[in-house]
């Protein structure tokens, strides 16, 4: 543990701070960052992962063309350090509770991205084996988005028609 606590010194890591990661690797779900050439392992801070979770996290990172980590002011100093991970700027997190792969392990609204946990936690699950990229994910979930909205615009416009044509028979017009 002390040693731990020398190399966030040495790598000059402060809490929320946004960092970009020099290089990264994962490997059976242990994420390994480059920071101020010292190698830090990380996890995903507030999340259960499933082991296809693990898996997933991993694809997504290896894929990513930049990766950025947040230290929230509630983590506790323990190796490796939780950190809040963001892949091409989506937060790692949120996208693998939208797939269905993870869940929140402690639901405090004073952790900085809850409230995004939150709700992606009371989404649909996106399957995730139709999705690519985190850009592809992103443009997915938007789909998802429009399909809710269309459904109940449809679902109010009938309601609508039916109400109408209800008060016709009611109240028939006479002439």
């Amino acid at each position: 543990m002390a040693f731990f606590l020398l190399l966030i010194q040495l790598a000059g890591l402060s809490w929320n701070l946004t960092y970009t990661a020099e290089e990264w690797n994962c490997d059976q779900g242990q994420i390994t960052v480059v920071l101020h050439e010292q190698s830090l392992p990380i996890s995903l801070f507030d999340v259960e992962l499933t082991d296809a979770g693990k898996t997933r996290a991993c694809e997504i990172v290896s894929q990513a063309e930049t990766l950025t980590l947040e230290i929230d002011d509630h983590v506790a100093q323990t190796s490796p350090l939780p950190v809040w991970l963001f892949a091409d700027g989506e937060l790692v997190q949120r996208l693998l509770i939208e797939e269905g792969l993870a869940s929140v392990s402690i639901s405090n609204p004073e952790y900085t991205y809850a409230a995004q946990l939150q709700a992606a936690q009371s989404q649909p699950v996106i399957a995730h084996g139709s999705v690519n990229s985190v850009t592809e994910y992103s443009r997915r979930r938007g789909e998802v988005g429009l399909a809710v909205l269309c459904f109940m615009t449809s679902g109010f416009l009938v309601l609508w028609i039916l109400g109408v044509r209800h008060a016709r028979r009611r109240h028939p017009q006479r002439s």
